[in-house]
């Protein structure tokens, strides 16, 4: 049998596929057969067997691949591996997330103290300046110098008060120019895994 006699059975047995499929299966027998040389047909003939069992090979290679790669894709044995990944990682990563939630109701827990202590002395600062004054004002026919001393503690008072509170409303703003960061920071991240 000669090279052109094998391909143009080849051609028959072959003729049920794709168009795509078919002419890729053909370029590729006639390049075999091409680098095989005209001295080395016989060779190819015999180890591609008839051109029969050729194509029957082909086919039988052509749907196992388009069913194993549906399969793989949706693949029960991938999603039970990534399960059995997730549980077997859960023993380190479950008492991480604790831990990591943990530390961040903390960190909640100190910038809130913090904010209230800070609220909390300027009001103080502001109440106890006020009081001063007014002791003050009422010592005034005591003691001119004791009347002009609690005045001038009340008014540091109420200076730090509103000191502080201006302290208060910086920090509140840069907590929130810090968890706005944060929150485009993670979002950015998410944006880029995609």
């Amino acid at each position: 049998m000669t090279r052109e006699e094998y391909l143009r059975q080849l051609q028959h047995y072959l003729k049920r596929l794709p168009k795509e499929d078919y002419d890729s299966a053909m370029e590729y027998f006639t390049e075999y057969f091409e680098e095989a040389g005209p001295e080395g047909e016989q060779a190819v003939i015999a180890e591609l067997g008839t051109p029969k069992q050729a194509a029957s090979e082909l086919l039988r290679n052509l749907l196992n691949e388009q069913i194993v790669q549906p399969r793989e894709r949706r693949s029960v044995g991938a999603v039970l591996m990534i399960a059995l990944l997730a549980i077997c990682a859960a023993p380190i990563a479950l008492p991480l997330a604790i831990a990591a939630t943990a530390i961040l109701f903390a960190l909640v827990l100190v910038i809130a103290s913090a904010v209230l202590c800070v609220l909390l002395l300027g009001v103080c600062g502001i109440l106890v300046g006020g009081k001063l004054i007014l002791i003050g004002l009422a010592s005034a026919g005591s003691s001119v110098p004791g009347m002009c001393m609690l005045l001038g503690l009340g008014l540091l008072g109420i200076g730090l008060g509103i000191l502080l509170s201006m302290v208060l409303i910086a920090l509140c703003r840069m907590i929130g120019l810090l968890l706005l960061r944060l929150i485009q920071w993670i979002l950015g991240r998410r944006k880029a895994n995609r």
